[in-house]
């Protein structure tokens, strides 16, 4: 049976140990320790040297707050490095005595959830419990390391209707629990990252989320029992724009895939970064009606940027606004590394928020 709770305090030290123990995952750790593309993680001298201060840090470490706060400092060094500018609204909004369900858009892995975690704790709030979906623990020290930070698994699969219920409902108890004891949650609006740029909810997720509840309240109920806040991430640039139009489906995707995608999406240049937190979500909708409304806030949230205004202008063959220099020069490095059917897909994802802004499909 799967795990679905993130680690205890008193499980940190077992779980580091079995880390320093795992050989894949200190292949990976040493390859990258000394990565010059790698900027956040790069350490001088040599590998030895470099493995020696990584694991000497590691051993500091003996509860979740001190990994956290060891992984906020490398968040800290990845908004230096790799985002030019990261922006956010809304935030003071949020009321501190209360616990939030935040719902957001998904387009990277980890750094939806940490780019709101690194919002929302600059403003006095704690960190959230983060949703991740189980095929980032089939890395098991990936699992481990997502689990050191407040992740817990919503299953996607089960070897029977059954199983898959059960994994379910102890997802969505485990959500209850934890609001319930005054701790934020962060989920995304669908199973997996959207890699076409419609930012769309599956209403599967808000089922998922009142299962727990259904003895209690009925679905039209969510929203008086849960405060949910819709929670919308624009990135100028997308770091893994080229691995999104050619990547694998759930069922074919190969080991080690996701990690190297969240590598990527750490590592990599993202241009400016906006996150727009909504208003509390109040009033009884039934499931159609809270999906459609979640949609409209994070689409109405959602910053665009001159890499999206382009894509639109370029593919409805509109493009005569010589001021978007700025992401004429990335498409043009782009087309470098890709042909042009395929740089025509990259710009539909970019182009896609724009024509959901105006409720139009391309």
């Amino acid at each position: 049976m799967i795990r679905i709770e993130p680690y205890k305090d008193e499980e940190v030290n077992d779980i580091l140990k079995k880390l320093l123990a795992n050989t894949e995952f200190l292949s990976f750790v040493e390859k990258n320790l000394n990565n010059k593309e790698s900027k956040f993680l790069s350490l001088p001298s040599s590998k030895f040297l470099a493995m020696q201060l990584f694991k000497g840090k590691i051993k500091n470490i003996h509860t979740v707050d001190d990994f956290q706060n060891q992984m906020k400092k490398v968040l800290s060094s990845v908004i230096d490095k790799t985002i030019e500018r990261f922006t956010y609204s809304g935030v003071e909004r949020l009321d501190k005595t209360k616990p939030y369900l935040f719902i957001g858009n998904h387009r990277d892995i980890t750094l939806d959830s940490a780019l709101c975690n690194n919002a929302i704790t600059e403003n006095g709030h704690e960190t959230t419990f983060n949703a991740i979906g189980d095929n980032l623990a089939d890395v098991s020290w990936m699992g481990d390391l997502l689990r050191l930070n407040k992740c817990f698994i919503i299953p996607r699969s089960g070897e029977s209707k059954k199983e898959i219920y059960s994994n379910l409902m102890r997802s969505s108890s485990f959500i209850k629990e934890t609001l319930e004891s005054g701790n934020h949650v962060w989920i995304a609006q669908k199973q997996g990252r959207s890699k076409d740029g419609k930012d769309y909810t599956d209403s599967a997720v808000l089922k998922m989320l009142h299962m727990s509840l259904r003895k209690e309240i009925s679905f039209e109920e969510i929203t008086d029992k849960y405060n949910i806040v819709t929670c919308s991430i624009s990135y100028e640039i997308d770091p893994l724009a080229k691995e999104k139009i050619t990547s694998n489906s759930e069922e074919e995707k190969k080991y080690g895939e996701d990690v190297s995608h969240i590598f990527k999406g750490i590592m990599n240049n993202k241009g400016q970064v906006h996150l727009s937190i909504g208003e509390q979500i109040k009033g009884k909708f039934n499931v159609e009606e809270l999906t459609k409304k979640i949609d409209s806030e994070i689409i109405k949230n959602y910053k665009l940027w001159e890499t999206n205004e382009y894509a639109f202008k370029f593919l409805k063959d509109n493009l005569h606004d010589s001021s978007l220099r700025r992401a004429k020069n990335y498409y043009d490095e782009l087309l470098a590394t890709v042909t042009k059917d395929e740089l025509n897909d990259i710009m539909t994802q970019y182009a896609n928020p724009v024509l959901a802004k105006e409720g139009l499909n391309l």
